[in-house]
C-alpha cells in the first residue's frame, strides 16, 4: 500500500477536481479534522471553499470528516445543545451504513448485499464509497426520504431512524440472501464458506443463531450428541456414542431413549441462519448525534488510500489498488447525490418503522431485575465472564463493547468521569484502538443507569463479538448485571455471616 506522505498528501489535495468534489460534499454539514492517526482538531467546523482543502493540508491536515446530519449552521451546534435544541438546527440526516468486517472478499460481499436489500425496497438513489481501508459506506441522501411520517418530521428521527433501518436490513441479509446448505454458509446464492473457513477468517465466534419457530426464543449452543441408554433392570443411565449398550450389571441390552430438543414452550421446530454480526461491524446501530464518517476524497491514514466512491453496482469487481492516490482520475461518482428521483426511500422507512426486531428490545429490558440501592460502584472482582474477556482487548467488536460497557457500568453505580477513566484504560488494551472522538461522543449524552446492558440472549453482541465464555452461574443469569448483583450480594451475605458467628 503506498505510504501516506506529506508530498502525496499535498499533490492529491492540491487538485481543483478534489477540492471541488470534497466542498460540494460539505455543504451543510459538520466537519472534522484529523491530524495523523488518532489527532483530531476542534469540532465544530466547516469547509466553505476549495481553496481551504489545500491550506489544511498545508497545516497537516491528513483527512476530512463529515456529519451524517445536515445542519441549517453547522458552527451553531455545540456539546451543550440539548437534544430538543439540536432538533431545531437540524435540517435532516443522510443514511451512511458503515460497514467494517476484517476479511476483504466478506467486506465487499456483504456492501453488496445490503445495496441489494435497498433496491429491494424500491430505493434508487444508492451511491457507495470504499471507506480507505477495510470496508465501505452506503448512502442514501435525506432527499430521498418523506419529510413526515406520522405526524412526525423526519429530520427530528434522528438517530432512531438510522438505527432501526440498519436492523431491518440486517434481517432482509440473514433471511433471505444468506442461507444453510451442505454445511456451509451460502452468500447470494453464489459464494459459499465453511464453518471452519469462517473460524479461520474470524477466530471462534457464534456464527449460526438457532431459534426456536414458535416462540422465537434462542437455543443455547448443545453439547455434542450422544445417545443414552437405560436399563430396564436396574435403572442405570450410560450416555454413548455406540448404538447398543449391554448393562454391564444386569447383562441384558440396555433401551436406547432418543433425546428430544425441545424447547421451553413445547416446541421441537427450529430454524437457523447465520449472524450478520457475527462478522461485521455495522457503526449505524450505535450512532449518536454528531457521529462523522469519512469524507469521499479523503486519505485513510493506516491504509495510505483514498475513500473513493464506485459504482454501487459493480462492488464486487472493486480492488484496493484502484484507490491508490495516482489512480484516481477525475470523480466519476458522486457520494449522495442530491439529485433525487422523488421519495423513493419512503417504502424503506415504512418498512424498518414497522419491523419489529425479534431479540428482546431495550425497553422491554429494562425491568428483567430488580432495581437496588448501590451506594458506592460495585468493582471489578464482581464482574461476569464476559466482561473479564473483553477487558483484556478484542480485535472486532469493539464499538459494540463500547455500548456493552458505558451501561454495564452505569446500572453499577459509577459516575461518568469514573466510567470514562475505565473506558480508557480498557481502549488501550486493544490491538487497534477506538478514537478517543469516538468514545468522548458516545459519552457526552451517556446517563449513568439510564439503560440495560443488552441481555445475554442478544445475538449481536457478546457471542457476536467472541467474549461469550460462560461459567456455572451465566446460565441462571439473563444479562451482565444480573450476574455482577447476584456475586456482590452473595458478597455481601457472606460477611455478614462472619460477623454474626
Amino acid at each position: 500500500m503506498p505510504e501516506l506522505t506529506k508530498s502525496a498528501i499535498l499533490k492529491f489535495y492540491k487538485r481543483k477536481d478534489i477540492q471541488d468534489a470534497i466542498i460540494e460534499h460539505a455543504l451543510h454539514k459538520e466537519i472534522g479534522m484529523q491530524f495523523g492517526v488518532g489527532n483530531f482538531g476542534k469540532r465544530p467546523d466547516v469547509l466553505t471553499y476549495p481553496r481551504d482543502v489545500l491550506e489544511l493540508a498545508l497545516q497537516d491536515v491528513t483527512s476530512l470528516h463529515s456529519s451524517e446530519e445536515i445542519w441549517e449552521n453547522p458552527l451553531a451546534i455545540s456539546s451543550d445543545l440539548t437534544k430538543k435544541e439540536l432538533n431545531n438546527v437540524r435540517t435532516g440526516w443522510d443514511l451512511i451504513l458503515d460497514v467494517d468486517c476484517p476479511d476483504w472478499e466478506i467486506s465487499k460481499l456483504t456492501t453488496h448485499l445490503f445495496i441489494k436489500a435497498l433496491k429491494e425496497n424500491g430505493v434508487t438513489d444508492i451511491s457507495c464509497k470504499f471507506s480507505g481501508n477495510k470496508g465501505f459506506h452506503i448512502g442514501v441522501p435525506f432527499e430521498s426520504f418523506p419529510k413526515e411520517v406520522a405526524g412526525t418530521k423526519t429530520k427530528d428521527m434522528f438517530p432512531e431512524c438510522p438505527k432501526k433501518i440498519s436492523l431491518y436490513l440486517l434481517n432482509i441479509i440473514s433471511t433471505r440472501y444468506i442461507t444453510i446448505k451442505d454445511n456451509k454458509i451460502v452468500f447470494d446464492n453464489t459464494y459459499a464458506f465453511s464453518i471452519q473457513e469462517l473460524k479461520d477468517k474470524f477466530g471462534e465466534r457464534e456464527f449460526l443463531i438457532t431459534k426456536c419457530v414458535r416462540c422465537k426464543k434462542k437455543r443455547k449452543v448443545q453439547e455434542e450428541y450422544v445417545n443414552e441408554f437405560v436399563c430396564s433392570k436396574c435403572d442405570d443411565t450410560i450416555k454413548d456414542e455406540k448404538e447398543f449398550i449391554t448393562c454391564d450389571k444386569c447383562n441384558i441390552l440396555m433401551e436406547k431413549i432418543e433425546r428430544k430438543n425441545v424447547c421451553d414452550c413445547g416446541s421441537n421446530e427450529y430454524t437457523t441462519t447465520f449472524d450478520p454480526l457475527s462478522i461485521l461491524e455495522i457503526d449505524t446501530i450505535l450512532i449518536s448525534s454528531r457521529h462523522l464518517y469519512r469524507m469521499p476524497y479523503s486519505f485513510h491514514e493506516k491504509s495510505g488510500l483514498v475513500s473513493l466512491p464506485i459504482d454501487p453496482n459493480k462492488v464486487m469487481e472493486f480492488e484496493k489498488e484502484m484507490a491508490m492516490p495516482q489512480k484516481v482520475l477525475t470523480p466519476m461518482f458522486t457520494f449522495l447525490d442530491r439529485n433525487v428521483t422523488g421519495e423513493n426511500s419512503r417504502n424503506l422507512l415504512l418498512q424498518a418503522l414497522d419491523f419489529e426486531v425479534k431479540n428482546e428490545d431495550d425497553e422491554r429490558e429494562t425491568k428483567q431485575y430488580e432495581e437496588i440501592s448501590i451506594t458506592s460502584p460495585i468493582t471489578e472482582e464482581f464482574f461476569p465472564p464476559c466482561v473479564h474477556y473483553m477487558l483484556k482487548g478484542i480485535d472486532d467488536g469493539k464499538k459494540r463493547g463500547l455500548f456493552i460497557m458505558t451501561n454495564f457500568l452505569g446500572k453499577l453505580g459509577w459516575q461518568k468521569n469514573d466510567i470514562k477513566q475505565f473506558i480508557t484504560k480498557w481502549n488501550q488494551q486493544n490491538p487497534d484502538q477506538l478514537r478517543m472522538s469516538y468514545i468522548n461522543g458516545q459519552l457526552h449524552s451517556f446517563i449513568p443507569g439510564a439503560k440495560l446492558p443488552p441481555n445475554c440472549s442478544n445475538d449481536g453482541y457478546y457471542t457476536g463479538i467472541g467474549i461469550c465464555h460462560p461459567d456455572g452461574l451465566c446460565k441462571y443469569i439473563k444479562n451482565p448485571v444480573n450476574y455482577t448483583i447476584a456475586r456482590w450480594r452473595r458478597h455481601l451475605r457472606d460477611n455478614e455471616e462472619k460477623k454474626s458467628e
